[in-house]
């Protein structure tokens, strides 16, 4: 019994044909003719794909265009033909600091030494992130990083409010 005492209505699915029950409600708003929203999806997709009318079919080819294969512009640029090599390395990702670091500087901890490169972090020696020289930059582990580089500052609920670059230590 659902809605005031009304029997649900048994339907079947156009889809799968499986039989399911209904609240009447949903039958007078055209609903109930599919026994899941995945049965639904799959049913005007075969009925009313809007990809299967000629209009759309042409526009979709106009955009994209065939690019497998030999028609790829990148088709065969491997090693130190292809774009991202840098240095006989070409897997960089993240910051350009952190790429030029990557490229130029031993992948170590210029203060204790760790050489996991996904615990280093890139510091900047003066403080200013747009000054990417060589000379400006270094490795620091996370650890070092956090607690030697920088001055972090908390306010008086001990909340994070702001770091500054601790100039006493000699990198």
């Amino acid at each position: 019994m659902v809605e005031g005492g009304k029997m649900p209505i048994q339907r079947t699915c156009l889809e799968c044909g499986a039989s399911f029950s209904v609240p009447p409600s949903q039958v007078r708003r055209g609903g109930g003719k599919f026994c899941s929203i995945g049965c639904g999806t799959r049913y005007r997709n075969k009925t009313d794909n809007p990809t299967w009318r000629p209009e759309v079919r042409e526009k979709i080819s106009k955009n994209h265009a065939d690019v497998s294969g030999k028609n790829n512009p990148m088709y065969g640029m491997r090693g130190f033909l292809a774009p991202s090599f840098i240095d006989g390395r070409n897997s960089f990702k993240g910051e350009t600091y952190r790429r030029i670091a990557l490229a130029n500087l031993p992948h170590k901890c210029a203060l204790c030494g760790e050489t996991d490169l996904r615990r280093l972090d890139v510091h900047h020696k003066d403080g200013n992130r747009k000054n990417n020289s060589i000379d400006n930059l270094v490795f620091l582990c996370k650890k070092c990083h956090i607690t030697k580089a920088h001055k972090y500052h908390r306010n008086e609920r001990g909340i994070f409010i702001g770091a500054e670059l601790n100039k006493e230590v000699v990198l």
